[in-house]
């Protein structure tokens, strides 16, 4: 079978952490027997890697570019087209693009239904291809009073649902994903529950953390880490007056804050006026090869999230074996037990995010019991090889039914 992965932001070697879960699951489905090609806006030649053909998204014939940019403006927003004209003639570079190399594929699989499954979904149109949209939740969750959520405005709402519509399968990652979904398709008859899953053998509690801590100069110090996009959601303006308050109390923690976005630099100044910056170190986009040996370095792992993103970095943590304390929130709740394999705590939370941090650093034997059962939990229902197996299924289903 031949498929093709669409992610806009994967890098074709692997360098960071950019959507490395399409990567992960790429390599598996190749170590199956797939054919697979993965296409993404950040690959500037086609290539092989690891038995994977990496594509540009760019196309060779102009002319059909015009026409292209005309059939997109039908599926968005008028006002959005005029405000971000780039992006809209980068979506419509990415369309025609599609157009010329999917004709070849057996199934398409896009990681979101905005912008890459509205790509795909009018890329296909002219093509007999299967297409296959996982939900991420900012494609499909609305959530006003943190402006979050492409479906706030009108014409990306008509836009994802158009898309749900014209997929052959819908995939959630989370049973809050899953009701979301299944609420826009007004049925459950082509959506399918594939949970997120981690590479066990490569994110193993045997994995040394001692390179990353002799190379920043924390061999004696306590390492808590935290991974996400820096973004208006991913609440670390919170953890930053967190560890305001546990360093008040303990001279040897250091905040490890990894991964890149819009805010980095905002948080950077928050954390110097909150006189914290010398016990926070912001490390920029961390390359996916060493991303074990940075779960492996911490004492314990925080996701201090407002919102279900990202939820990948989690699943790492606990394969790692770390305690984790993540935001009570869906999606983080079906990850995370409370008092078993890490805390729950409501989301901005600070005062009792900032408890539940002393209490596991001061407390390293009930953590690494924590840890323990947060492996297996990872073992047992987040494993890359069941959710790449599951996949596979969904394939055949779908493309057998086609």
């Amino acid at each position: 079978m031949k498929i093709g992965l669409i992610a806009s932001l994967v890098r074709a070697d692997g360098s960071t952490l950019d959507q490395g879960f399409t990567l992960d699951d790429a390599l598996k489905l190749v170590n199956m027997g797939l054919e697979v090609h993965v296409f993404s806006r950040s690959i500037r030649n086609r290539f092989r890697w690891r038995k994977i053909w990496f594509h540009p998204m760019k196309p060779s014939n102009i002319l059909g570019y015009f026409k292209t940019v005309s059939e997109l403006l039908k599926y968005l927003p008028v006002q959005t087209a005029l405000r971000t004209p780039s992006r809209t003639l980068s979506d419509a570079l990415c369309v025609q693009s599609l157009r010329e190399h999917i004709r070849d594929l057996d199934l398409i699989y896009a990681y979101s239904a905005y912008p890459e499954g509205l790509m795909v979904a009018i890329a296909s149109e002219t093509a007999e291809v299967s297409l296959i949209v996982e939900v991420c939740g900012s494609d499909v969750y609305v959530k006003p009073d943190l402006g979050y959520g492409i479906r706030r405005y009108k014409g990306y709402d008509a836009a994802v649902r158009w898309t749900l519509e014209r997929a052959d399968a819908v995939i959630a990652s989370s049973l809050n994903l899953y009701r979301e979904a299944s609420e826009l398709l007004g049925s459950s008859s082509k959506l399918y529950l594939v949970s997120k899953g981690v590479d066990v053998d490569r994110f193993n509690p045997k994995v040394s953390g001692a390179p990353i801590r002799r190379r920043l100069g924390l061999e004696n110090m306590k390492v808590v880490f935290a991974l996400d996009r820096h973004t208006r959601w991913c609440g670390f303006e919170d953890l930053i007056a967190v560890a305001a308050q546990v360093c008040r109390v303990r001279e040897d923690v250091v905040f490890l804050v990894g991964g890149e976005g819009p805010l980095r630099r905002y948080f950077e100044t928050v954390a110097s006026d909150m006189r914290v910056r010398r016990r926070m170190l912001f490390t920029g986009p961390i390359p996916r090869f060493e991303a074990p040996s940075y779960y492996a370095a911490c004492d314990l792992f925080v996701k201090p999230s407002l919102v279900e993103e990202n939820a990948t970095t989690v699943i790492e943590a606990m394969a790692t074996g770390k305690p984790v304390i993540a935001s009570d929130i869906e999606g983080l709740k079906e990850l995370v037990t409370d008092r078993v394999n890490g805390f729950l705590v409501p989301p901005k939370s600070v005062r009792l995010l900032a408890d539940r941090m002393l209490y596991l650093l001061e407390n390293p034997e009930e953590a690494g019991e924590m840890g323990v059962k947060a492996r297996k939990t990872v073992e047992k229902a987040f494993n890359l090889d069941d959710r790449v197996r599951r996949l596979i299924k969904v394939f055949e289903e779908v493309v057998r039914s086609k």
